[in-house]
């Protein structure tokens, strides 16, 4: 038996509801993708709800956390050069990299170092393992 139109309705506003009052998600998810692929915010909403049961949505904050941090993780690569340093120049090994990429996402994020500041700290880490290296 198939769910009537009233019940779909219904089921697709709680869904929507949950994103709406979830202030977390809105800030850290679903405000930046739009703006970032310059679509309306509930347009973003309605791909999430094709997508996503109401299980999956109250679980997005922890998929979230996890890619603030991955995503984080990559920036610090990027800007300290990391991957240039580990991967193909071989200058330090990829678990010194992963450990100073760690320690600035950890600063960063944990302890509400400012992104400039947690760099800071990963680029004297850094520089101090490529002047100590033999």
């Amino acid at each position: 038996m198939l769910p009537d139109k009233e019940y779909l309705k219904n089921s697709l506003q709680q869904k929507r509801n949950i994103i709406l009052d979830n202030r977390y998600l809105m800030d850290y998810v679903f405000i930046p993708i739009s703006k970032k692929l310059e679509i309306d915010v509930n347009e973003l909403i309605d791909i999430f709800l094709k997508h996503y049961d109401e299980a999956d949505l109250y679980e997005l904050t922890a998929y979230v956390e996890q890619a603030r941090m991955a995503c984080l993780g990559r920036k610090v690569d990027i800007d300290l050069g990391l991957c240039w340093l580990a991967d193909f120049l071989k200058l330090i090994s990829r678990k010194e990299a992963d450990q100073i990429r760690k320690e600035v996402v950890e600063l960063h994020l944990l302890y509400k170092k400012p992104y400039k500041e947690a760099l800071k700290i990963g680029k004297e880490k850094l520089k101090s393992l490529l002047v100590n290296k033999k």
